[in-house]
C-alpha cells in the first residue's frame, strides 16, 4: 500500500462511509485527522440517518457526526438524479451484489460527482472495482497511515490513532497493510486489538515478530 497516494488531489472531495466515520470518532481526533487533509470530506444523507439510528442503541457516533457537520468538517451531501440509478442498482437484487443503504450512496454519490469513496467494508470494495473501475476507493487505514497525518499529530497521536480506532472500532486492515500498520502501533499495541487477525495477535503477544 502507498499511503501517499491518499488523496490524490486537494481538490478532489471524499464521500466517507458510516464505518470510516465510525473509526474516526473512535480515535478521539477526527477534526485534526480530517483537517490534515486540505479536500471537502462529505457525507452523504443516508449515511447520517443510517448512524443516527444507532442513538436508541446506545451509540453516540450520529450525534457525534452531527456535531462535525456543524462545526463544517463534514458537508453534507444529497444524491441527485444522476445518481439514483446507480444507487436503486446497489440496493436492488440478490445479497452478492447489493450493499446496504449508506455504502449504496456513497459509492452512488462518487460515481457521479468524482469524489473519493472512503469505504472499509470488503464486499462494498469489490462491488466498486468490479463496476466502477473509475472510481478511485480508500480506507480509513491509507487515511491514518499518512504522512499528512503523522505530521498533523505527530508519531505518538498517530499510533494513538491508529490503536484506537483498531481496538475501539474494530477497523478493518487489509491484509496489505498489516505490517505497515504493527510497525506504526508496536506489537504490545497490535496485541490488544481484536479486529486483527487471532494469529498476528499471538505472535505479537508471545514477542515474535509477524510473518
Amino acid at each position: 500500500m502507498n499511503s501517499s497516494n491518499f488523496p490524490v488531489s486537494p481538490r478532489v472531495p471524499i464521500a466517507a462511509d458510516a464505518s470510516v466515520i465510525i473509526n474516526l470518532n473512535a480515535t478521539d481526533d477526527a477534526v485534526a485527522i480530517i483537517g490534515a487533509f486540505p479536500n471537502p470530506f462529505l457525507v452523504t444523507e443516508n449515511v447520517r440517518r443510517e448512524l443516527s439510528l444507532g442513538k436508541s442503541r446506545g451509540h453516540l457516533c450520529g450525534e457525534r457526526l452531527e456535531a462535525l457537520i456543524g462545526q463544517g468538517v463534514f458537508a453534507p451531501a444529497k444524491l441527485g438524479p444522476a445518481d439514483q440509478n446507480v444507487y436503486r442498482s446497489l440496493i436492488e437484487g440478490g445479497f452478492e451484489g447489493t450493499l446496504d443503504d449508506g455504502e449504496a450512496a456513497t459509492i452512488a454519490y462518487s460515481v457521479a460527482n468524482e469524489s473519493v469513496a472512503l469505504i472499509d467494508e470488503r464486499k462494498a470494495k469489490r462491488i466498486c472495482a468490479a463496476r466502477f473501475p473509475h472510481v478511485l476507493v480508500m480506507s480509513t487505514v491509507e487515511m491514518l497511515l499518512h504522512k499528512a497525518v503523522t505530521e498533523q499529530l505527530g508519531e505518538p497521536g498517530q499510533r494513538k490513532a491508529i490503536f484506537l480506532a483498531l481496538r475501539d472500532a474494530r477497523m478493518h486492515v487489509p491484509h496489505h497493510a498489516l505490517q505497515e500498520v504493527i510497525d506504526r502501533i508496536g506489537q504490545d499495541l497490535a496485541a490488544e486489538c481484536p479486529s486483527l487477525p487471532r494469529s498476528l495477535r499471538i505472535a505479537c503477544d508471545s514477542g515474535v515478530a509477524p510473518l
